[in-house]
C-alpha cells in the first residue's frame, strides 16, 4: 500500500503541475479598483491587501481548478476577493487572512462545479493523470470518489497542502481530512488492486 501511495501521490504531482502552469488571464485588477472604490476599511489594512492582489488572485485560481471549478476559477477567485475586501473588518486576526479567502474561494469553487454537473453526463472530471506505464486510471478511480474525499485528495496529494490547511479550507477537523484520506486510500488500492498487483495479490494486501 505504501509503494502505491508513493506512486499515486508522484502521478498527482506530475499533473497538478500543469494546473499551477496554466496561464491566469489576470484581467481583475482593474475590474477589481473600480468594485472596491466605495469600500471602507482601515487604510492599511486595505493597502496591504491590494498590494497583496496578484499573488492572492494567483493562488486562489490555482486552488478554485483542483477543486473543480476549472473555467470558472478566474471568475471564482476574484469574487472571493472582492467579498475578502469588502469584509475585511470582520477579518479579527490580519495572520488568517489566506486561510479566510481560501474557504471563501471553496464554497465559491463549490457552487461552480454543482453548476456544471448536470453538463457532464454523470462523469465527474478529475486532474489526476493516467500512467500508461502502470495502467493506471487514477482520474477515472478519483472522480468516483465521494465529494469529501476526492477534494482531501486534491488539496492534500494535489497541491501539497498540510492536514491542518486542508481542513480550514473545506471547514472540517484536521481528523476528518485524515479519516478522509485514509477512506479515500483503502477505495482506491480496491479499485486498482488489478493494475498495481500482481494476479495472486489481494486487495486486502494492498491496503497494508
Amino acid at each position: 500500500m505504501r509503494t502505491y501511495v508513493r506512486q499515486f501521490a508522484l502521478n498527482l504531482d506530475s499533473h497538478f503541475e500543469q494546473i499551477v502552469s496554466t496561464p491566469v488571464n489576470n484581467a481583475g485588477p482593474a475590474a477589481y479598483q473600480r468594485s472596491v472604490e466605495a469600500i471602507s476599511a482601515t487604510p492599511d489594512a486595505l493597502d496591504d491587501f491590494d498590494a497583496a492582489y496578484s499573488r492572492l488572485f494567483d493562488e486562489l485560481c490555482v486552488l478554485c481548478r483542483a477543486l473543480g471549478a476549472w473555467d470558472e476559477a478566474e471568475d471564482v477567485a476574484q469574487e472571493a476577493l472582492l467579498y475578502g475586501r469588502a469584509h475585511l473588518r470582520d477579518l479579527r486576526d490580519e495572520r488568517n487572512l489566506r486561510p479566510w479567502l481560501r474557504r471563501i474561494a471553496a464554497r465559491g469553487a463549490a457552487k461552480a462545479r454543482r453548476r456544471r454537473l448536470p453538463s457532464l453526463d454523470g462523469t465527474e472530471p478529475s486532474y489526476v493523470p493516467v500512467d500508461p506505464e502502470m495502467r493506471l486510471d487514477c482520474s477515472a478511480a478519483v472522480a468516483r470518489l465521494p465529494e469529501r474525499e476526492r477534494l482531501a485528495i486534491a488539496l492534500v496529494y494535489g497541491l501539497g497542502y498540510g492536514q491542518e490547511e486542508a481542513a480550514q479550507v473545506l471547514g472540517i477537523a484536521r481528523g476528518t481530512v485524515a479519516a478522509s484520506l485514509w477512506k479515500a486510500r483503502q477505495k482506491l488500492a480496491r479499485e486498482l488492486a488489478p493494475a498495481t498487483a500482481p494476479a495472486t495479490a489481494t486487495a486486502k494486501e494492498l491496503e497494508r
